[in-house]
């Protein structure tokens, strides 16, 4: 005689009603989790950009405070003469420093990579790790050391013993280089970290890859080209979106090093958001400025990722 609980449709209701209860349970402890991180997320990210794009609609007059003026910043800024040379510093100093600290992380994860010995290895990517973690500000204070003019500066000492120059150069003066100069600096900074990520991505191509493709007799460029490339594509996207995301809001490096000199030759809109904001007091102008930073990074950052890394990983 069959029991209650032997029917079919109990058992699964039994089930189904177990595994509503699981979810439920399983969904309120996630949410419990992460509502600590969403809330320091709206706090120090979302609640300031709302603010931001506030402020820009607006102008400050001393003793009254905020007055809305609409679209007028954002219509003084794109009708600046100084907007576009500013915009073309700031693309050629983050593409320039996106192109050398890619370059130079590739060429040294790859010398690194080679090395047999596993500590010696270990102890090369550490020490260059260390890089990454001292502070870009202090990387420029050092920089401004090596590239100061007059007989103190390293580089000019290191010319001058080597009989390459016979008199101090004022390096962070010629306008002629000084923008290679500071994108060089920024590369200098980020180069860790595309290094390590690029180790990490060599380290994970198999190794009977290059044994297959020595037997059929690939050079090591053939090698080069035909595997380690294609294996590393979705580590440059990465290292791509992120250095270039940081350099092209950058303003520790530069302000330490030419605070946007000489002349507006460095000026990047970084350091023009600095100088109309800190120095000459227009909070609303300096806003509309930090919301186009703002809004072209988030750009490029969308368009990276739902274009560029769909099609990395397909």
């Amino acid at each position: 005689m069959a029991t209650e609980t032997d029917l079919p449709g109990f058992q699964g209701d039994e089930n189904s009603a177990r595994q509503a209860i699981s979810r439920l349970v399983n969904d309120h402890i996630v949410f419990a989790l992460l509502a600590p991180a969403m809330l320091a997320i709206l706090a120090i990210f979302v609640y300031p950009v709302f603010r931001l794009f506030f402020v820009s609609f607006h102008i400050s007059i001393p003793g009254a405070g905020l007055q809305f003026v609409g679209i007028e910043n954002y219509t003084r800024l794109f009708t600046s003469d100084l907007f576009p040379n500013y915009f073309k510093t700031t693309l050629f100093y983050s593409f320039g420093s996106l192109a050398l600290s890619l370059t130079s992380g590739l060429l040294v994860a790859l010398a690194i990579n080679h090395i047999e010995n596993k500590r010696a290895r270990t102890t090369y990517a550490t020490v260059i790790l260390f890089a990454w973690a001292v502070p870009l500000a202090v990387i420029a204070i050092i920089f401004k050391f090596i590239l100061q003019g007059g007989q103190f500066g390293l580089l000019n000492k290191l010319l001058i013993d080597l009989g390459v120059l016979q008199s101090a150069h004022a390096w962070l003066s010629d306008q002629s280089i000084i923008m290679f100069l500071v994108t060089a600096t920024d590369a200098w900074a980020r180069m860790p970290f595309a290094m390590i990520v690029f180790l990490a991505g060599l380290q994970a191509i198999p190794q009977h890859m290059y044994d297959a493709a020595k037997v059929d007799g690939a050079t090591t460029f053939q090698s080069f080209r035909s595997i380690t490339i294609p294996y590393l594509r979705p580590y440059f996207a990465i290292v791509a979106l992120i250095n270039w995301m940081f350099a092209f809001r950058a303003f520790s490096v530069i302000y330490p090093l030419t605070q946007g000199g000489p002349g507006t030759r460095t000026t990047t809109l970084a350091i023009w958001i600095h100088q109309v904001s800190m120095v000459s007091i227009r909070p609303g102008y300096g806003a509309a400025i930090s919301a186009f930073l703002v809004l072209i990074t988030l750009v490029v950052a969308a368009f990276y990722v739902l274009v560029v890394m769909e099609d990395v990983e397909e």
